[in-house]
């Protein structure tokens, strides 16, 4: 995979919809600029269903993880870093809700307001 370029991810997708091909030209645009991270996992969930082929999105969810994390935060303070697992979920609701709730019943923070967000690894790789 790390041979492997933001651009040949792209190719071969074909969408079913006029929407699933301008969701995959905005991930593709948002992944080359290292635009918003949850925006990209939010294309991602929203073409799963909008692909001719079956599995033709495991390579870009493999860079999607291997490239992007969550941070848990409180006051601005990072807490923790989660491993983003896009497969544990079928859309972007159920993957936020998900960590949320990996959050309330496997951690013991006191802080009354936690936030959790998407962002890049230090080392995602934009080629």
């Amino acid at each position: 995979m790390s041979n492997v370029t933001l651009e040949t991810l792209f190719q071969g997708l074909n969408p079913k919809t006029s929407e699933g091909a301008d969701m995959l030209l905005d991930l593709r645009e948002a992944m080359m600029s290292q635009g918003h991270p949850g925006y990209c996992v939010r294309c991602f969930f929203g073409l799963l269903g909008d692909l001719r082929q079956k599995g033709a999105l495991l390579p870009l969810r493999h860079w999607l993880e291997k490239n992007l994390e969550l941070e848990i935060a409180a006051e601005g303070e990072e807490l923790e870093v989660l491993p983003v697992m896009l497969d544990r979920a079928n859309d972007l609701e159920g993957f936020c809700n998900s960590a949320m709730q990996t959050v309330r019943e496997d951690r013991a923070y006191s802080h009354p307001h936690i936030s959790l967000r998407f962002r890049y690894k230090a080392q995602a790789v934009m080629s």
